[in-house]
């Protein structure tokens, strides 16, 4: 919220994709900073059991996290990784322009794979901590997932839609986690007809 306030931004449109989900609405929770609406793509909202979520925790663990980070965990998130990309798009092949334009080198830091795995650690907890609030969202809210989502089922999105006062679902059929990239012009207008509908 700092950042947002010494950038001078007021009253925006929120989009938040994956894990990015359960932040825009901790911003759309918030009563001293009002926005005007949320775009959801691909977002986890309500607890489950995520086994891969706990594994990829380890990293943050105190001092044996500390060693795996800069010993082995590189070089295993760096064999892993073109696996991962596949997952995240399945069913649809992933763009050469991410493999190639992808920033490895960053993602695999020792500092960047703690944040990563702290962000993993607290997934579950937040989403457990947010649903029974979701109801009190008044704003505009537009969803997106895909019906091929290997990383988040689609049913989370249902789920939301279901507790939404003023929300709109949009499944993306053969799409997969990274919606964003599915369908970028729908996502795009839906943020600006949430803008539009606010301000009219």
């Amino acid at each position: 919220m700092k950042a947002l306030n010494q950038l001078g931004i007021r009253n925006p449109v929120v989009l938040g994709h994956s894990w990015g989900t359960l932040v825009a609405i901790a911003i759309a929770l918030r009563n001293d900073y009002p926005i005007r609406g949320l775009v959801l793509a691909s977002g986890y909202y309500f607890p489950t059991w995520r086994w891969d979520v706990w594994m990829m925790s380890g990293p943050a663990i105190p001092i044996f996290g500390d060693l795996v980070r800069y010993t082995v965990a590189p070089i295993i998130s760096w064999a892993t990784l073109p696996g991962l990309f596949r997952k995240i798009f399945a069913p649809q092949p992933v763009p050469q322009n991410f493999k190639t334009g992808f920033p490895a080198s960053l993602v695999l830091r020792p500092k960047q794979l703690r944040a990563a795995a702290e962000e993993s650690a607290m997934l579950v907890p937040s989403a457990a901590q947010f649903q029974h609030r979701y109801s009190s969202i008044r704003c505009p809210v537009r969803i997106f997932h895909g019906t091929g989502d290997e990383v988040s089922e689609a049913e989370q999105a249902r789920r939301l839609h279901s507790v939404l006062s003023r929300s709109d679902l949009r499944l993306l059929d053969g799409a997969g986690h990274m919606a964003t990239y599915a369908d970028v012009a729908a996502i795009a207008i839906a943020a600006g007809t949430v803008a539009d509908t606010v301000a009219s």
